[in-house]
């Protein structure tokens, strides 16, 4: 007989890390990565990361469960009192508290409460096309995950409810997420939400293939391909969806 296989839970993978809020100065905990502890996984096509035994997304956003500032954990420090006020006016005077003592970990639905704060709040500091854009599809990737949870629901008329409802959503955030990115580009500087320019090329050329742009995406595929420094593995999935792209192309027009 076999070793009995181990049953990891996200619990493992995570930890609470004590914070102060630099919108209304209250202690709280949020739930942390353990660095290097998850075994990262080829992520998807669109390079939306992949994690063994825990989705690493949902952990992304530092929350504040007093007043509700949100942000990107990498951008939650960094406000200047304009953007506290600001922040403090147009989103903490709509929030209750919330009592986040009995939580392990977080489910889907928790998270996009907290990115969908995180959004609220780049709004109110005016924060950069980017940074939005990283949040919508942030948002759009935990939906999908949302959608695949709700297939398992046992009752038909619900699950269709809430699966269509959270395609929905999920493709209204990527879309938002795609013009963002796209304005982004025009504007701001490398690297834009943390990200290089052939890797979010490539992204946007993937995005522009889901929403049917097929010349949008054949332009920035060849962007990425003719990038000097760009990855390896940027230039690999770049080809791949060349491919695609001719594919659908070249049966548009027979």
């Amino acid at each position: 007989m076999g070793m009995p296989e181990i049953q990891h839970t996200e619990e493992e993978f995570i930890f609470d890390r004590k914070m102060t809020c630099i919108v209304c100065d209250q202690p709280f905990t949020t739930k942390t990565l353990k660095s290097s502890r998850a075994r990262r996984l080829e992520s998807d096509v669109d390079l939306r990361p992949r994690y063994e035994h825990i989705d690493t997304l949902k952990y992304g956003i530092c929350s504040c469960p007093n007043c509700g500032y949100s942000a990107l954990n990498s951008a939650f420090s960094h406000l200047s009192p304009r953007q506290i006020n600001n922040i403090k006016e147009q989103v903490c005077v709509h929030v209750l508290p919330e009592d986040r003592s009995g939580c392990s970990s977080y489910s889907y639905d928790q998270a996009l409460r907290m990115h969908e704060l995180a959004l609220r709040c780049a709004d109110a500091k005016l924060a950069k096309n980017g940074e939005k854009a990283y949040l919508h599809l942030l948002m759009a990737w935990l939906l999908r995950e949302k959608e695949k949870e709700a297939e398992q629901i046992s009752i038909e008329e619900l699950r269709n409810q809430e699966t269509a409802a959270c395609h929905e959503q999920a493709e209204e955030h990527y879309l938002a997420a795609f013009e963002g990115f796209q304005q982004a580009m025009m504007n701001e500087m490398f690297p834009i939400a943390g990200l290089n320019q052939p890797t979010l090329e490539y992204i946007l050329a993937y995005m522009a293939f889901h929403f049917g742009k097929l010349e949008v995406a054949a332009k920035l595929i060849g962007s990425v391909l003719t990038t000097s420094g760009a990855p390896r593995t940027i230039k690999d999935r770049a080809l791949d969806l060349k491919d695609e792209v001719i594919k659908i192309i070249r049966e548009k027009k027979r």
